[in-house]
């Protein structure tokens, strides 16, 4: 499911770490003076992706 500004329902870039408060470009660099201390939403879902990944063989190694 992608997720959606907040402020304007565009497809979000951008989030507040550790919140669920998500931003389109736009919005991000309206609203915040330094958009540097937001999470990209991309880089987010790599590094939860590798968390899983990683899970997993951990699994397949037990077996």
């Amino acid at each position: 499911m992608a997720k959606k500004c907040i402020l304007c329902g565009e497809a979000a870039v951008l989030r507040i770490k550790d919140t669920s408060d998500f931003y389109c470009q736009e919005c991000a660099e309206d609203n915040f003076a330094d958009i540097s201390i937001l999470v990209k939403v991309e880089d987010e879902a790599q590094r939860l992706k590798a968390i899983v990944d990683e899970k997993l063989n951990n699994l397949d190694d037990d077996e």
